[in-house]
Order: C-alpha cells, then structure tokens, then sequence
C-alpha cells in the first residue's frame, strides 16, 4: 500500500511530516493544512493528527532493538542514534540485518547510513533515504574516493549535519555550494572565519574522528512543559488545569531524570497573531526551599505565581511552565526538610508506577483534568495502539 500520507502539528495547523507519496505530490514542509486541501482531497491523502505517547514508545522499542548490535549507542533524537560498529566485520550487512530486524519486529522501515565519523554516516543516511538503488542503505566503504565524490558534488552544503539554514547560505555566498565543496575546504581558515564546530565538520567528512559517540544520558538543565490551547481560553479556573497538567509532565521529567528543582516558573500568552485583540503576554518565577521534584510542592508555588499574572478578559492561547536550577538528586545536602521530602519521593515514585502500568492520569492532582476543554484539537488522531489498554489491537 503506496498512500500519500501527512502528519499535522499541535491543533491540526500545519503539516510536520510527510510521507514519500506526500511529498511527491507537491505538498510542502511547514504547508497549513487549509492550503493543501484541494490536493488532499484530489489524492485522497491520509491526514493525521500527532500522537506524542505512541511516538515515543514507538521509539523507546527502537532504541532498544538497536541496542541489541553493539553496547555503544548515543540517541540522538526520537527518530535518530548512532551505533559504534568498531570491530565488527560486514557492516553493509549488518546494515541489512538491523533494517530486516525493525521491519519484521516492529513494522518500522528506517535508512541505516555507514561511516567512520558522524558527519560521514549521518551524509551516508542522507544517500540512503534520497537514493531508492541502495535499498535504504549505504555505507562509504562501498564506494572509491571518485565515486563518493561525485554523490558528495550532487549533494546541497544544507545536508550536511550541523549544517543549518543560515549557515548554509553563508556558506553558499564564499562559494561552498556542495558536500564535496566543504570537505575539501581549509580546516583552519573555516575554524577562524565560523568555529571550531566547522573545522570539526570539515574534519569529520575527511574521516577524522572529531566528535565522540555521547553515550551517557546527560540530564536536562531545565525542563519546559508548554501546549497552545485548542480554542482560546478566558476562564482562570481552566489555566489552573493547564498549569496543573504541565507541572505534573515537568515535575515527573525532572523525577525520571533523578534531579531537583530549585525554581519554577509560569508563562501566559494571548495569541500574537489576532489583530483584532491586543496582545497580552505575561510570567513569574519563584523559588522552591527546599529543592523538590514532588508534583504537588511545584504546584503550590506555581499557582501562587498565576494570580500575579492572569489579566482578566483576555483570550489566552498558551501558556506553559519551566522547571530550572535542576540539581542531581545526590548532589543535594540534607537539610531540616529531609525526613517529610522523603516521604513525598516515596508517594510521588507509588504514583509513577501506577500511572506507568496502568495510564499516564489514572492517579492525578484534582485539578488535572482528563480531557480538558482547552486541549489540543487531535480531531484526525490515529488509534493509540501500545499507549492506551483501550485502544489496543485486537487478534481474533
């Protein structure tokens, strides 16, 4: 089954993913749905809203497959790692073998790129998912110097890893247009005219090893739990359910990465795109003492911040909740509060198991609602297959 098929982004606006036949037919990344429905409905193209909890544990079994080749692995994003094959003979087909084992395990098709550096393997994947005569894997082994220069001479400058939009075009202007074009520039004149970053790049697709496999899980600095709303909101009972939802993601983020926060801070935002409202955007910050991960000591001072910046009468279209000064749960000193901040880990950790097991609200703060009114517009949301108990895929 070939059908075009798209993904749309919070509140069925715009389109964030496409599928081959999608984009084939024209439609464009970033496209507002809207202007893309006379090709939707001429090509009977699949729509379909995010679905964030399958997405991720789409991945997590991923990641876990991967790991199944070698015990050193970076993931690099929900849809991306890099695997250290050091050592390991035939990489073409184990190239093979880790596409054939996501397909048949998971139904996942995926690219595998091959290279000595990341820069050269993430170029390799480029080639993969761009060239249909590799069957979706490519290795630079495979290739003389000539041929491999001849793809990297077809290939925009844009492609290349840590190469974004804006530097691409600096790029283009001193008259780097292609891969091969930067690999065989000067590593020490793009070091003093960009950063050490680019002599870096410029290193890696010439086969120096520059930057190393990250394979320790690095906790994050600060956490941020922010949606827009499905439909403006002007009750101040309904932003309390938003900051309670969003304090419990957050709060629990900071809890699976064992760290403490040491403050919170609550925004609220009209929409800056109606013209015909002013805009209105405001937000608080507070400290917490002691440090705590517990989802209802966040709370409480979170809605101590809310009052001091909710404006009456205006139509609220986001508003969010940032957990900072994130502190290793070890590498805090006890103080008065310790024995009580135990206690509260210890329920806050029952809570996380139970939700875990059985749904991610299935014990939850009062004012967190299940399905809010302000939620997300998911009106063309796929069947949440391995998330929820309900929506399960049923063998008869």
């Amino acid at each position: 089954m070939h059908q075009p098929v798209v993904v749309l982004s919070n509140n069925d606006g715009c389109i964030i993913s496409r599928s081959n036949e999608a984009k084939a037919l024209g439609i464009k990344m970033g496209e507002p749905l809207f202007k893309a429905k006379s090709i939707i409905k001429k090509y009977q193209v699949k729509v379909l809203s995010s679905n964030y909890p399958l997405y991720a544990d789409l991945s997590e079994r991923v990641m876990k497959v991967l790991a199944t080749f070698t015990d050193q692995q970076e993931i690099y994003s929900i849809d991306e790692c890099f695997l250290n094959m050091s050592g390991q003979k035939d990489l073409l087909g184990r190239g093979f073998m880790i596409k054939k084992r996501l397909s048949e395990w998971l139904g996942m098709p995926v690219c595998v790129g091959i290279g000595p550096t990341k820069v050269l393997a993430k170029f390799a994947n480029h080639c993969a998912k761009k060239q249909p005569c590799w069957d979706g894997v490519f290795s630079k082994d495979q290739f003389l110097d000539d041929h491999l220069h001849q793809l990297m001479a077809s290939v925009a400058v844009g492609e290349i890893w840590g190469i974004g939009r804006r530097l691409a075009q600096q790029l283009v202007r001193m008259g780097i247009h292609s891969v091969l074009d930067l690999k065989q520039a000067n590593p020490n004149h793009m070091k003093q005219y960009f950063s050490i970053n680019m002599e870096r790049i410029v290193l890696e697709l010439n086969g120096v090893k520059c930057f190393e496999l990250e394979t320790q899980f690095k906790a994050r600095k600060e956490i941020i739990a922010s949606r827009s709303f499905g439909r403006s909101v002007v009750c101040y009972n309904e932003i309390v359910e938003a900051i309670t939802t969003f304090v419990t993601r957050a709060a629990r983020k900071a809890r699976q990465q064992s760290t403490l926060c040491g403050s919170i801070s609550v925004f609220i935002r009209s929409s800056p795109f109606n013209a015909k409202e002013k805009f209105y955007a405001n937000s608080g910050t507070l400290s917490l003492k002691p440090m705590t991960n517990n989802s209802a000591l966040i709370l409480k001072s979170a809605l101590m911040i809310l009052p001091t910046i909710y404006k009456p009468g205006v139509r609220y279209s986001k508003c969010g909740v940032i957990l900072s000064d994130l502190v290793d749960i070890d590498a805090v000193q006890n103080d008065l509060w310790t024995v009580s901040s135990t206690e509260k880990e210890a329920l806050s950790q029952v809570i996380d198991r139970i939700n875990d097991r059985f749904d991610k609200t299935s014990l939850r703060i009062a004012t967190q609602p299940v399905k809010p009114l302000w939620g997300m517009k998911q009106s063309l949301k796929s069947q949440s297959y391995t998330t929820a108990w309900d929506q399960l895929l049923v063998a008869h």
